[in-house]
Formats: structure tokens, sequence, C-alpha cells
């Protein structure tokens, strides 16, 4: 038999007290029963509690306020990342040129295996492709270049490391002091340059041409061949070539020039602007009997068939037919009888509407102005 002495335990009493505790456990289950009967009696027997009248109508109108409140911020937001004119012309030049330079180096690559077969008239014509397409990337006119040079094609050997040396020594010059294997490789092809030039110069009759361009943003290119942004020198063989211009904003030009052996062969280039034209919304209050100028002309005297750089406008200056004017800045004025003359220096920007609030008070008044875009 077991001993509970050494734990100090009373067998007796612990069943006992086993027992005392069930009947406690049946006795508590009992009552508790009991209590929530008589509270589920309560609760049935209780009436409702009275709920607080609900105003609908102020209800719907703070839905409406907070609807049209995150309407405005939407409105405002897409105002703010919406895509300029001038933005979307610079993204599609960006998108047109890397879909050029993957076209290039599509080419070139085929270039380089016309090489590995030997086909070294194949690898030339595709090389001149990706080099037109991508006139910045050197690899290309120096590639043309040795191409050139093992089908003993003279003209277009020089015409190709002349391209090379305009932008290769350009290059050089940014990439500063210190080695690397990309400038390593760089001077490599310089000097490869510089003495097959010197060969070709003997039994070539060459010339050098300065080509001057404005504004300096505009790209230069003598025979499809870039000289650099604002112009440049370049060696040419002579003969005629054609000089061309490429910048953003203005209208492309071209033109020939002859170049001669020892003739100061200097070009300059101004292309002219492209005309752009925005929109102007007129509210005048009051609006009857208003006399409205642009740049002391009245528009009537300034309506056409067409809007034009010289001032010709169109339209009405509603909101439904805008006036369309030359995007620049313009002075507006209104003249009515009895009242205070009213003007204001404006700025039309391309392919955006400029709406001109404007007040106008007899003279014995103050005058008030108003104006947003």
């Amino acid at each position: 038999m077991t001993s509970f002495a050494h734990r100090g335990l009373n067998p007796r009493r612990t069943q006992t007290t086993t027992r005392g505790s069930g009947s406690a456990t049946t006795r508590t289950a009992g009552q508790t029963a009991g209590a929530l009967t008589a509270l589920l009696t309560l609760l049935v027997a209780a009436p409702l509690a009275a709920q607080p009248a609900v105003d609908r109508g102020a209800a719907e109108e703070k839905r409406r306020l907070a609807e049209e409140k995150r309407k405005q911020i939407e409105k405002f937001k897409k105002q703010k990342t919406k895509e300029t004119s001038d933005q979307k012309e610079e993204r599609l030049r960006m998108e047109r040129k890397a879909a050029d330079q993957r076209k290039a180096l599509t080419l070139a690559q085929g270039a380089l295996n016309a090489a590995a077969r030997r086909q070294n008239r194949k690898g030339l014509d595709l090389m001149r492709q990706a080099w037109a397409l991508d006139p910045r990337n050197m690899d290309y006119s120096f590639n043309a270049a040795q191409f050139a040079e093992a089908l003993k094609d003279q003209e277009t050997e020089f015409k190709s490391y002349a391209a090379f040396m305009n932008v290769a020594v350009a290059e050089e010059k940014n990439l500063g002091p210190g080695a690397s294997q990309y400038k390593t490789t760089l001077l490599e092809r310089i000097a490869k340059a510089q003495q097959r030039l010197a060969e070709l110069r003997k039994t070539l009759s060459v010339g050098r041409v300065t080509i001057t361009v404005q504004p300096s943003s505009c790209d230069v290119y003598i025979d499809d061949h870039m000289i650099g942004a604002g112009g440049g020198t370049m060696e040419c063989i002579t003969g005629q070539h054609k000089v061309r211009t490429d910048c953003m904003g203005y209208k492309p030009l071209s033109q020939y020039l002859n170049v001669r052996v020892g003739d100061a062969n200097k070009a300059v280039l101004k292309p002219q602007p492209i005309a752009y034209y925005g929109y102007l919304v007129v509210k005048v209050k009051p609006a009857d009997g208003v006399t409205i100028f642009l740049d002391d002309t009245d528009v009537k005297q300034r309506i056409g068939k067409a809007a034009t750089e010289t001032g010709q406008i169109t339209g009405k200056g509603s909101k439904r037919d805008p006036f369309r004017l030359h995007a620049r800045k313009w002075i507006i004025r209104f003249k009515k009888d009895g009242y205070d003359r009213w003007h204001r220096r404006i700025k039309i920007e391309r392919d955006r509407v400029y709406v001109l609030n404007a007040a106008l008070e007899r003279m014995s008044d103050t005058v008030e102005t108003s104006g947003n875009d």
C-alpha cells in the first residue's frame, strides 16, 4: 500500500474534497442556468430603447461633398501629371531613338557575321545602315572604315575615319585622367584613324569644313554623318556635300556646300523655330459692348482663315469656340464706354487653353481683376 505520509497529504480529506468539489460544480451550473433564464425573460419583456432619429438629408449631403472633394483631388492629380506637348514630343523622340539604336545593333551584328564569312561588301552595307541609325556610336563609323579598308574603298574609308575622329576626340577629352580598358581601346583606335587619314590625304583631294548653327542645341550632319551639336569642323573630300540640322522645336534645314582645297569652307545655319499654337477663352463682365484688343489690334481685324505667326487668329473666344493664336506672350486689353480700361500680359502655351476672367468696373469704382489659366 502506498504511503502518503511523506507528501503531507490526507487521502480521506482528498477524497472528501473531491466529492465536495463535484457537488459544488453541480450547484454552480444550476445557478448559472437559472440566472440566464431570468435574464432572457427580462430582455424579452423589456421594450426596445428608442433609436436616435437619422438625418438622411445631412448624411447624403456629407457623402456628396466627400465625393466632390475626391473628384477634385483626382482632377488636380491628372492635371499635375498630364504630359505637355513638349514632353510628349521629347518622349516620342527618345522612343524613336531607342528603337533606332536597337535596330542598329541588329544590323551591326549582321555585319560582323558577314565579316566572319568574308562578305566584306555586305558587312560594309549593313554597318553603314547601322551607323545612319545611330550616328553617335563610334563603333559603327570605325568598323565601317575597317570594312572599306579591306575593300580598298578609299573615299568611304576616309569619310568613315574622319567622322569617327570628330566624335572620338571629343569623347577622349570628356573621359578625363585615369586609365581604363575603354580609354585604352579608344586611344588605340584614334591612333589607327590618324595614321590612315594621313596616308589617304596623299592620294585624295580633301578640304576642311566649319559649320556653325544657331541655336547651338541643334545637331549638325554632313552627308548624314554627325559632326556635333552646335556645329564643328570636319575634313571632307572635295566636291558637293549636303549639310543639315536636326533640333527639337525647329524646322529641319539643309543646304549643299561645295568643298574646295584651301578654301575657307564655312557655313552658318539658322533653322527657323516651329510655330506652335494655343487657345484663349475670354470671360468678361459685362460682356455687351466690349471691344477686345490683342497687342493693340482689335481682334475682329485679326480674324482669318487660319492662325498664323504674324498674328492672325481664329475662333470667337468662347468655351466652345476659343481663340486659336500663336503660342507666345500677348497683351490683351478690353475697352467699354463708361468703364475703366483693363489690360494684362498673358502667355499662350502650346496646345494649352488659357481662361481669362475679367471684371470691368465703372470709372468711379475700384478696378478688380482676376485671371487664371
